[in-house]
């Protein structure tokens, strides 16, 4: 470093003009000194030789000393180095370059190591400097120390070689696209710049094919190929991402694809994952929600689903409610296992009873439904309907073959149907109005058919007016009990009496029976009011002679769940009555449950010593197998059987059998119906030990019980 600049330093940097006078030229040296200090840059020059003549503050504090003027190592340093690290001869330095060439020279940076070692990433740009004849007379340098310039681009270069390493390794798919834009600027497509080895799996190519691809032709065969790349121009245009998620036909099959697109610099960026299983799984939850996972036929949820959408088409439409009879015989019979396998073959058997367009649904236990969807040609929707009907009965009826088992089962069907040039009831309504028709039709005949009649809505109404009315008559104690009289044959007198429930209703007046004991069977409110009339009826008992036993009839609902032994041990022992005056009355119903519960039931209360009476014997389901089953006490001869007697000599004949019957297995036969003396004696000649009838005497309240027992 020099502290003022020579005459041929000063001419050197003001080529072509005439030497100034010593004062002078000292003078403008001394300004041009301290101009080129106040820049701050790093300013030397040589002369044509290549020696150094002059460098500022700057300089010397790049280079990290002060060499000597005349050294011919170029920037002052000992070493030069080239941006890949390996050593730069001197003579193909910039400053040499130009000393060469004559030229100025720029763009060709380097390490410069400093005498402590350390290492300076310079760039010099270098100019000729000529005499006023043109001469070449050596050379001017302005360094720029480039050291942060270089760090920075160095970390982004590490950062993104680390980046597009994650992106080599990634899991998640990740294209780069450049826009290709048609002459009015519009963006048409996009190049892929970069794709790593994720993206070039999943779609099924070879990286080098990618790699410079048109989108656009990627997406070829694609329908949505345009909407995709006005998509990402439009991310392009605003900036905004775009998340979407697509399917996609490959060679390996299906792909379903989430990705998020974003703007990266004059392009896009694209990341996606691979969510085929991820959807596969869905689709498996969303068809586990939606179907019966013992048949594989939709479930209610389902049906319903399908209804809402059937009815908003207002094609027309028709439901079957569909009840197997005989089911739980099968099932309690045979056990669980070939009962869910004749559900299954039913299932099969009613899809394909169906056309493409129909559902078949199972709702729940033996409960089904089909969903038939607008008329076929040349039919009403009704009559087809019914013909669906037809078809699945006969399908149904059919014997099952379930292993070593053949079981036989029938069908009852509700149907509910509107037309599509009709007013079209709510989804929920016409699925209750199926449900209504099949009521009717169990209610009327087992494996029949009814289709839904508006008074259907209005019975069923009163019938759910009549279960809350009768709730509450159960818990203001407005049931009541009346007996009526048993007599024993041979002594012709009354030793017991049957409890039969009596109701009153505040409006009707008194209710049949036949009318209230089945809704309280069908909500359960059965369970509540059979223990109420055998603490009752105990209780009663309790208060009359020791040799006068009392008769209560059982519903089959209250074997379910094998609480009625419970209740009725509870019962005698609140009443303190003897369990051999209790008599039990169950119908053939509760044996056909053949269930481990009802036997188990059944056993415990014969073994507290109650009686147990076989009640409507010859009805239903009979079976003389019952008696073998279980030990009863008595028969009780069905009153049908018993008015019919005098006049028709094969009901004549049952009676009599069913006396011997059970006189030859040690029961008592008991004649229900004796309405007429010619009855009584009827059945006196049959051989029956007991009957009753209004002949012998009408129900009758407590009170006067005991008033006949007195007389």
């Amino acid at each position: 470093m020099t502290d003022g600049l020579s005459a041929a330093a000063l001419a050197a940097f003001r080529p072509g003009l005439a030497p100034c006078p010593g004062a002078e030229c000292e003078l403008v040296a001394q300004r041009e000194r301290a101009l080129i200090e106040a820049l701050g840059v790093a300013v030397y020059t040589v002369d044509a030789a290549g020696r150094l003549t002059f460098y500022n503050a700057a300089a010397a504090r790049l280079w990290g000393y002060a060499p000597p003027l005349g050294e011919t190592l170029w920037c002052g340093s000992l070493r030069l180095f080239a941006p890949d690290g390996t050593p730069m001869p001197h003579d193909q330095t910039a400053t040499a370059t130009c000393l060469r060439e004559g030229r100025p020279v720029s763009g060709r940076w380097a390490f410069g190591e400093r005498p402590d070692g350390s290492r300076v990433a310079i760039a010099p740009f270098p100019s000729p400097l000529r005499d006023a004849a043109g001469r070449l007379t050596g050379a001017v340098n302005v360094l720029v120390d480039i050291s942060d310039l270089q760090a920075a681009e160095a970390a982004r270069d590490v950062t993104e070689a680390r980046f597009r390493a994650a992106q080599e390794v990634s899991p998640q798919g990740f294209m780069v696209g450049l826009p290709v834009r048609d002459a009015t600027g519009r963006v048409v497509d996009f190049t892929l710049d970069y794709a790593n080895p994720e993206a070039a799996r999943l779609f099924s190519h070879q990286r080098i094919e990618m790699q410079g691809a048109s989108l656009r032709a990627l997406l070829r065969g694609d329908p949505r190929g345009g909407e995709i790349i006005e998509g990402y121009a439009r991310v392009l245009a605003s900036g905004e991402p775009l998340r979407r998620e697509a399917r996609f036909e490959v060679p390996k099959g299906v792909l379903w694809i989430r990705s998020q697109t974003m703007r990266l610099g004059e392009g896009i960026a694209i990341v996606f994952e691979d969510i085929t299983e991820w959807k596969a799984a869905e689709a498996r939850i969303r068809h586990l929600a939606l179907h019966d996972t013992l048949t594989g036929l939709p479930n209610r949820a389902a049906f319903q689903e399908r209804l809402v959408e059937a009815v908003e088409a207002k094609r027309g439409v028709a439901v079957l409610s569909l009840d197997l009879d005989g089911f739980r015989v099968v099932n309690d019979a045979l056990g669980h296992v070939v009962g869910d396998a004749l559900l299954q073959e039913a299932a099969g058997r009613l899809d394909r009873c169906l056309e493409p367009d129909d559902l078949a649904a199972r709702l729940g236990g033996d409960e089904f439904a089909l969903l038939l969807c607008g008329a076929l040609a040349g039919e009403t929707l009704r009559s087809r309907a019914a013909g669906m009907a037809r078809r699945v009965r006969e399908a149904l009826t059919r014997p099952f073959l379930l292993g070593e088992y053949r079981a036989s089962i029938g069908v009852t069907i509700g149907i509910a149907v509107a037309e599509h040039d009709r007013p079209m009831p709510q989804p929920e309504t016409l699925l209750r109005h199926a449900d209504l028709a099949l009521f009717r039709a169990r209610a009327e005949e087992r494996g029949g058919l009814r289709f839904f009649a508006p008074p259907m809505a209005a019975e069923r109404e009163t019938r759910l007016l009549l279960h809350a009315d009768l709730r509450e008559a159960l818990g203001t104690g407005a049931v009541t009990l009346a007996y009526q009289p048993i007599f024993d044959l041979k002594q012709n007198r009354p030793t017991g009496f049957e409890a039969l429930l009596r109701w009153t209703h505040p409006g009707r007046g008194p209710i049949s029976p036949a009318e209230f004991i089945p809704i309280a069977e069908e909500t359960g409110l059965i369970l509540p009011l059979g223990e109420w009339v055998l603490r009752q009826a105990c209780a009663d008992a309790a208060r009359l002679p020791a040799h006068v036993k009392v008769a209560v009839n059982l519903s089959p609902v209250q074997f379910v769940g094998g609480e009625v032994a419970r209740v009725v041990r509870e019962a005698l022992e609140a009443a303190g009555l003897a369990p051999q005056r209790l008599e039990l009355e169950i119908t053939e119903s509760v044996l056909l449950q053949r269930n481990d519960a009802v036997l188990a039931s059944l056993r415990e209360l014969r073994a507290m010593g109650v009686r147990m009476a076989l009640d409507d014997f010859g009805t239903g389901y009979a079976s003389l197998g019952y008696l073998r089953t279980f030990p009863f006490d008595k028969i009780k001869i069905d009153q049908s059987f018993v008015r019919d007697a005098v006049g028709r000599p094969d009901c004549l004949a049952i009676v009599r059998s069913v006396a011997g019957l059970a006189a030859e297995l040690g029961m008592t036969a008991t004649a229900e119906g004796v309405e007429g003396p010619e009855h009584l004696a009827m059945v006196r000649g049959a051989g029956c030990g007991e009957a009753q009838g209004y002949h012998l005497g009408r129900p009758m309240p407590l009170a006067t019980v005991a008033a006949l027992l007195e007389g």
